[in-house]
């Protein structure tokens, strides 16, 4: 009786998670041949200079290395792997003091850095985004 039960069970799990009715373990990953290329120019390299290379931080005036350019940021991250990119993990992080340290980069920033980082960490140029697509701030909508 007990066995017949827990199978009963089980089937009614199984097919709950196979509508989406219940939800199952599975993490989705991120589609990448789906997705836009993030612009390293026009994307990326903005929130580094505005964010990171800043006076006293890393605007490479000694106070530390710098990242203002496409090879100083390259140099920091596995290209392909945001989990084993030091940059990507250094701004993430929640365990050491995040970065930048005078304010976290805003979560769009840090997703654009992430799918940079997956799509090759290429130094790509790119176009202006057009004027419809900004919102008062500079930022995309």
């Amino acid at each position: 009786m007990k066995k017949a039960i827990t199978a009963g069970l089980f089937l009614v799990a199984i097919i709950l998670i196979s509508t989406g009715i219940l939800p199952s373990c599975k993490h989705e990953t991120l589609n990448l041949a789906q997705m836009d290329t993030v612009c390293f120019e026009r994307d990326v390299l903005p929130v580094f200079k505005n964010g990171c290379a800043t006076p006293g931080c890393h605007n490479g005036n000694g106070e530390s290395f710098a990242l203002k350019s496409y090879p100083d940021i390259k140099r920091r991250v596995s290209a392909g792997s945001p989990a084993t990119s030091r940059l990507y993990q250094a701004i993430i992080s929640t365990m050491i003091q995040p970065m930048p340290p005078s304010h976290a980069l805003a979560e769009s920033d840090r997703i654009k850095i992430r799918i940079w980082i997956e799509q090759g960490a290429k130094d790509t140029k790119c176009s202006p985004l057009p004027e419809g697509n900004l919102n008062n701030e500079g930022g995309l909508k």
